[in-house]
């Protein structure tokens, strides 16, 4: 006999919490005039929840003020608040290299401290002032003009808190644009490149290609590494040109993957083959000297995506490589029909 499933009974307290939350989540956007979408929901979040972050503190610096939240600083805030990583912690990965973007966020939190600061102390003068009016003994001129200079000095805290959170934006995806390049040439990294694969239409038709520049360590020990790298650079340049408008991204030292999208096996591999042969005709001096160097040429290997397994093809293709190497590079060899019998073509 089958068993009946047992039934699990909701924490009642548990629900009468999140009822309120999102009851309280929905009259904050009521109260600032916000519409129900799900970035005004997650500013309702952060600021419910997560107090300390400097999201939290920007919002209730404009609050303070008397005023309402506007639908572009809501944009702004979440926007910056994400950027940042929401209230996680960062890896070391991601915070190598970023002192200046730590500094400046500082100087954000301190710009957003001194705007609450401006409107506590707003709200403290009003107080007071009021408590005047009622003894009818204040000049109201003087007053009103205090208030209005304070409430001046607080716009203007608040309008730099915003436009650094617009720089402080702008310059962490312009960080995270940097984490997915190689330095020397420019070209998507490896990280690059699985942001890419990731991105790829599940059961597309995709091929990729693994390129290695022939005799490369003889160039090195020949020349020296800043010819190398020279060399490395204008390969790089060469590839991406000819390949366009297909992803190349370096793989590590002289491997590059050029992935290309809607593109089947043979016309993939003839790409890569007059890739190879632009390279070829291209003549390499040394800088110093003017000597030109022996020809540039790749070897390669390539194949299709199959089921979306990117990894397991960049594994093939390796293998495919690593054949055109053994039988004498400068050459491009591609997974065909049935894949023990693959075929080769001399660029």
């Amino acid at each position: 006999m089958f068993k009946r499933k047992r039934q699990e009974i909701p924490d009642c307290a548990a629900v009468v919490e999140d009822e309120l939350a999102v009851s309280a989540i929905l009259r904050f956007l009521a109260e600032q005039g916000l519409r129900p979408t799900p970035v005004n929901y997650e500013l309702a979040y952060i600021r419910a929840n997560d107090g300390d972050s400097l999201a939290a503190r920007a919002i209730d610096a404009i609050l303070i003020g008397g005023d309402t939240v506007s639908q572009a600083q809501a944009d702004h805030i979440v926007g910056a608040y994400r950027a940042l990583g929401g209230g996680r912690r960062e890896s070391e990965e991601e915070t190598a290299g970023h002192a200046e973007l730590r500094h400046q966020t500082r100087h954000l939190a301190e710009l957003t401290g001194a705007a609450m600061t401006a409107t506590g102390q707003f709200g403290r003068d009003l107080s007071q002032h009021l408590d005047d009016l009622d003894q009818d003994s204040p000049p109201f001129a003087a007053t009103i003009a205090a208030m209005i200079d304070r409430t001046g000095e607080t716009e203007a805290r608040l309008s730099a808190a915003m436009q650094q959170i617009d720089s402080l934006n702008s310059e962490l995806m312009a960080a995270k644009t940097d984490a997915a390049r190689d330095a020397l040439t420019g070209l998507a990294n490896r990280r690059g490149l699985q942001l890419h694969l990731d991105a790829l239409e599940p059961g597309g038709c995709t091929a990729i290609a693994i390129c290695d520049i022939d005799r490369f360590k003889a160039i090195n020990d020949r020349h020296g590494h800043q010819v190398g790298d020279r060399v490395i650079r204008a390969v790089a340049e060469s590839i991406a040109a000819s390949c366009e408008p297909h992803l190349v991204a370096r793989w590590g030292g002289e491997e590059f993957v050029v992935v290309m999208e809607g593109v089947p096996l043979a016309t993939a591999a003839d790409i890569v083959v007059r890739s190879n042969r632009t390279l070829q005709n291209r003549v390499f001096r040394i800088r110093d000297t003017g000597e030109a160097l022996e020809p540039i040429t790749l070897s390669a290997g390539v194949v299709m995506v199959a089921d979306g397994k990117a990894e397991e093809a960049i594994t093939a293709a390796d293998a495919l490589l690593y054949r055109a190497k053994t039988e004498g590079r400068d050459r491009v060899i591609w997974a065909a029909d049935p894949p023990d019998a693959p075929a080769a073509i001399a660029a």
